[in-house]
């Protein structure tokens, strides 16, 4: 942690917190319709807690990259940014190739198999240069519009 400054911190481990609500929430839920409803949506109980941290890591990283609290604060986060969207676009086509090869890897009598873990994890791959993407156009945004009130305010 020593190559993030103090707002980084903070912000991890705010939606570190979060992340971990987020994840109890949804074990007690899926305990709960399997319980109460007899409802199982994963092949198996153990694919079903391991898409749901899957769901939960992305939520967290896709939050972090959005506060800038996910890449260290001398990164290069772009060159970063292009190496996990390759990642993901790969690990996307794979789970693709995979699907029609072998849909049941994925889909097993309408319940999700273990395919889906590499669809998640390419998910969570190509979320992040997406993410910093949509925060670095909405900085510029802000910044421009900012600087516009600016100028206009002096001209008056």
């Amino acid at each position: 942690m020593k190559k993030y400054d103090e707002y980084q911190k903070l912000m991890r481990y705010k939606y570190g917190y979060y992340s971990f609500v987020f994840l109890i929430c949804l074990f007690i839920l899926n305990y709960l319709f399997g319980q109460f409803f007899n409802f199982q949506w994963g092949a198996t109980k153990e694919l079903e807690m391991l898409i749901i941290m899957f769901v939960v890591a992305l939520f967290y990283v896709n939050i972090s990259v959005y506060h800038n609290a996910y890449f260290h604060k001398n990164d290069d986060k772009k060159s970063y940014s292009w190496l996990f969207l390759i990642i993901g676009i790969i690990s996307l086509y794979t789970t693709y190739q995979t699907f029609l090869i072998s849909p049941e890897e994925i889909i097993i009598n309408g319940k999700l198999g273990r395919g889906a873990i590499q669809l998640f994890s390419g998910l969570m791959f190509v979320s992040i240069p997406i993410t910093h993407f949509i925060r670095n156009k909405i900085d510029e945004k802000k910044n421009g519009s900012l600087f516009s009130k600016v100028t206009i305010h002096e001209i008056r």
